[in-house]
């Protein structure tokens, strides 16, 4: 390495999104994003412009490559191909040390005292080895990513009432319908204006689905927002402003009660579950929480929401390897399917 060495990212997915953040954030951002896909070619990410592979070398000649990916389908390839190019090359695990902190002692084992099934009592024993030796290869498999969010041991309700916290483009409403075909309604939050507008072309023939462009946290306010029309869009430093809500103050104005709650919003879970702490106590809807945008989440998450009801079963799934996907799920013991 250099004293000042110029990365190139490959991998414009899901990791290497994830990993462009990470970078940013501890001072080495990537000088390019370089992916295989010629339809990313020219846009860009968190400021950073994706180009084809032989744009990156030659734009870049001295530059260090990363390879941003996990799924065993494309690893090889990607690899391969940085090989084949015959550059410098550095890890991705170097760049993101707030993605593998290991659990705290005390934190594992009063979560493993409360965990729901022998099943996440062995996610967390695996999430810690790999934590401690960053090799996804010995880990658990994940579960398909189909069942994301809708496992099979929650008990459906024909009145279901479905709030999607990040609803993006509508992919998983589109789930949720599949699997509950019988509901009393969606409402959906999604601030980004592209996500929100791909949304109500995808869900506008969808009966009983109501859609809201405010973000969740744990207090009424407005806020810097970075929209970038597709998943990872976040609360932060961004070019639009944004109104944040609570789940508390929607119940109260709304005098709706949601029944299944899931929150996919980029590192805002805590303090919106923490907003939503009064119908969390008072109904205990279903909670499918995303628990991997920053490490504390795998324990801060469980051991909010068990202070605020401790009668749920908490269940730990992950959908992808490494450290990624992660999601608890909060369950009443009354709607786990026997």
């Amino acid at each position: 390495m250099t004293d000042n060495p110029q990365y190139i990212l490959f991998g414009a997915g899901a990791t290497g999104r994830f990993v462009t953040r990470d970078m940013i954030a501890t001072g080495n951002p990537p000088v390019a994003i370089a992916d295989n896909d010629p339809k990313k070619y020219g846009t860009k990410f968190e400021g950073i412009k994706i180009l084809s592979p032989t744009a990156a070398r030659h734009s870049f000649p001295d530059a260090e490559w990363i390879a941003a990916v996990m799924d065993p389908k494309f690893e090889a390839e990607l690899t391969a191909q940085i090989a084949a190019l015959g550059v410098k090359t550095s890890s991705f695990w170097d760049f993101i040390p707030n993605r593998d902190a290991e659990i705290p002692p005390a934190a594992f084992q009063t979560i493993k005292n409360i965990a729901g099934d022998v099943d996440t009592t062995n996610e967390l024993l695996d999430q810690q080895r790999f934590r401690r030796h960053r090799d996804h290869k010995r880990q658990i498999p994940a579960m398909p990513i189909e069942e994301l969010y809708f496992p099979d041991f929650i008990e459906k309700l024909d009145e279901e009432v479905y709030l999607d916290a990040g609803a993006a483009d509508g992919d998983s409403i589109r789930a949720f319908i599949s699997r509950w075909p019988r509901y009393f309604g969606i409402f959906a939050f999604e601030p980004d204006p592209a996500n929100a507008e791909k949304l109500s072309k995808a869900t506008w023939d969808i009966q009983k689905v109501f859609r809201s462009q405010s973000a969740l946290s744990d207090h009424l306010h407005k806020t810097s927002f970075a929209a970038v029309g597709d998943c990872s869009s976040h609360i932060g430093v961004g070019g639009i402003e944004v109104q944040c809500i609570t789940l508390d103050y929607f119940r109260t104005n709304s005098d709706i009660n949601p029944t299944f709650i899931k929150m996919d919003i980029e590192g805002e879970e805590l303090n919106a579950l923490w907003g939503a702490r009064n119908l969390i106590r008072k109904h205990s809807p279903v909670l499918a929480i995303c628990a991997y945008h920053t490490a504390d989440h795998l324990w801060e998450i469980p051991l909010l929401i068990h202070a605020l009801q401790p009668a749920y079963k908490l269940f730990l799934r992950r959908y992808r390897p490494g450290s990624w996907e992660h999601v608890w799920y909060a369950v009443p013991p009354e709607r786990i399917v026997k």
